[in-house]
């Protein structure tokens, strides 16, 4: 019987001390102990281009700008970064950003993203400030960065219909069309001073090839008054404007994609308003 009884006590205690080293080293919940947090863990913060510390943005470029915070080694533990509005007049409405950022435990970096927000207003130029990192971070020591940003307020309005006048057309292989070839053009808003176009020769290739040839899949944008060409026509042609001049009503341009196909062309407005006083994008 005494021999039976030391067995079963010693069994007790040992089980006794499993249990109790089992439930020190899952303090965390995730089986990992706590002692192992590492020391002298360093963050670094990187911004993307074209983010800088500061710099004006036009709202109508709807931009999209990320940083990157790196560690120097993993910690066991998540490592949370908050980003806070310091300043400025901007609100939600015109920016989004991560006001936290949660390094994951065993990783080493995270990326941020602020985004520009375009709206129907006519607003004055805004501004904001974000702080990445503070004194609060816990586990790592992640010098602050501010970025400073002023929006300049880029709202447009040109969808509709308007009536063209085209002239002096030609192509490459020998057509020539003087014209003018007459029609109308629609200009349909995709958002962010971007637009569609129904026929981006404004007439141009029905003149050069006869009826229903069209230029489709090339945009017009508006950037803060600055207009130009984006996309390509679904030959993968690239046009571009030049001899831009505003009078009143009529906006008038020479336009020419890369195949060689060129035209000058007059549009009007049809509604009873000016066009804005529009400047070509610089390359």
């Amino acid at each position: 019987m005494k021999k039976i009884f030391y067995n079963k006590f010693g069994l007790g205690l040992l089980l006794s001390s499993m249990m109790f080293i089992s439930c020190d080293d899952s303090g965390d919940a995730t089986g990992y102990s706590n002692l192992i947090v590492a020391e002298d863990v360093v963050g670094t913060i990187s911004l993307d281009s074209p983010l800088t510390n500061s710099q004006t943005v036009r709202e109508g470029d709807e931009g999209v700008y990320t940083y990157t915070i790196t560690l120097n080694k993993p910690q066991s533990i998540d490592i949370h970064v908050s980003v806070l509005q310091t300043a400025g007049d901007a609100d939600d409405s015109d920016f989004e950003y991560d006001h936290e950022l949660i390094i994951p435990a065993y990783t080493t970096s995270v990326s941020g993203e602020i985004k520009i927000l375009n709206d129907d207003e006519d607003e004055d130029d805004e501004t904001f400030t974000l702080r990445v990192s503070n004194a609060n971070t816990s586990n790592a020591s992640i010098t602050s960065q501010e970025l400073s940003f002023t929006i300049i307020d880029c709202y447009s309005d040109l969808a509709g219909t308007y009536s063209y006048s085209t002239t002096n057309v030609s192509a490459p292989t020998g057509e020539f069309a003087a014209g003018p070839v007459t029609g109308n053009v629609t200009f349909t808003a995709v958002g962010g001073g971007v637009y569609n176009l129904s026929d981006a020769s404004f007439g141009g290739w029905r003149g050069l090839y006869g009826p229903g040839n069209i230029a489709t899949g090339v945009q017009f944008v508006d950037l803060c008054g600055e207009i130009a060409y984006a996309g390509v026509d679904q030959y993968n042609e690239v046009f571009t404007f030049s001899n831009l001049v505003i009078n009143g009503a009529d906006m008038s341009f020479h336009w020419e994609n890369d195949y060689g196909e060129y035209g000058d062309t007059t549009l009007t407005r049809t509604d009873g308003s000016n066009w804005p006083n529009f400047v070509l994008q610089q390359p």
